[in-house]
């Protein structure tokens, strides 16, 4: 096991090898994160889970992976050197979003941003090989129509961004204060299968294939031409294995196609993965009337060879059929 600090390349000759790594995932039990154990432990690797359960689903997470249930917020210091322990790589997914019900700016606060710095000062002083942390395209702020590249100046419209762009901060200073070896990823919008509607921001394609199952009609706010850039849950994770493993550290890089798809179009295709004939409801304009929100990928892909693959009929259809599986009611 890898148990000093080291460089990219050894983690890289490491997982080459097939040496296993104890891996530590905060938020281990939400959408991104079962899907990153799934992948972690397909190398072979150990794995420790940390989530309060807020949104997360506890009993998906494998019984042979070791769960601590714990809001971290309410970690110590001398905690996470405890769990830290042994560890080579952490994955730092855990967060709250200010419009989940019952979350207050505190602790959003107390949990995006004081509990980062506790994690990354205990990280360097477990001499971690590598801590990944989930960044978002919040941190930028921008609605468009331009893509958002790494080198534009971050101007957050919400808390939410602005906690995530701390924790972006807060790593960089950890990093240059103690060596630690990190990186960050600004996820875009990421779906895909064990997505629900529920927790946090609320996935357009999750609420509408829920209401096509239930016979309908998916809804548009405004005229539809509002346009996100959508990544494939499976495409994140393996850009976030590779922020893990590859040589380039302290990078903050975009996680995202380069395509912003209209909500019109991203309608359309759902409704063609469903196979029924609906007529989508046109419900009242919203905030993100005239935005087009999308990232540069050409970075990530340069730095670390990580591109979107995954087209976006396989990832919805994917997505169809296991929210069918999930509800024996259908």
């Amino acid at each position: 096991m890898v148990s000093e600090h080291t460089s990219g390349s050894v983690l890289s000759y490491a997982t080459e090898k097939g040496a296993p790594m104890r891996i530590l995932i905060t938020g281990g039990a939400g959408f991104i994160g079962r899907r990153l154990i799934g992948h972690v432990r397909g190398l072979g690797h150990d794995v420790i889970v940390v989530d309060a359960g807020f949104t997360g689903v506890l009993t998906d997470v494998p019984d042979d992976c070791r769960l601590v249930e714990r809001d971290i917020a309410s970690i110590t210091g001398s905690d996470w050197d405890e769990l830290l322990a042994g560890c080579d790589i952490v994955f730092h997914l855990a967060a709250r979003k200010y419009n989940t019900p019952g979350v207050t700016a505190e602790q959003l606060i107390a949990t995006n941003v004081n509990a980062t710095w506790q994690l990354a000062q205990a990280a360097a002083r477990a001499s971690v090989s590598r801590l990944v942390f989930t960044s978002s395209l919040y941190a930028y702020g921008a609605l468009g129509p331009d893509l958002m590249r790494e080198t534009d100046v971050p101007l957050p419209r919400t808390l939410y961004g602005s906690s995530k762009l701390m924790g972006e901060h807060i790593l960089r200073t950890v990093g240059l204060e103690s060596g630690l070896s990190w990186n960050c990823a600004r996820l875009f919008f990421v779906y895909g299968p064990g997505q629900y509607a529920d927790g946090g921001y609320k996935s357009v394609i999750v609420t509408n294939l829920e209401r096509m199952a239930a016979g309908l009609a998916p809804t548009i706010c405004g005229d539809g031409e509002q346009a996100l850039d959508y990544v494939y849950v499976d495409d994140a994770v393996e850009a976030l294995w590779t922020l893990a493993t590859a040589e380039p550290t302290s990078q903050v890089l975009n996680v995202a196609s380069g395509r912003a798809r209209s909500i019109n179009d991203l309608t359309a295709a759902m409704i063609g993965v469903v196979g029924e004939k609906f007529t989508p409801e046109t419900l009242a304009a919203d905030w993100t009337a005239g935005t087009s929100r999308a990232g540069d990928p050409s970075l990530c892909r340069t730095t670390i060879g990580w591109s979107a693959t995954s087209d976006l009929a396989t990832g919805l259809a994917g997505t169809w059929h296991t929210l069918r599986r999930d509800d024996p009611g259908r």
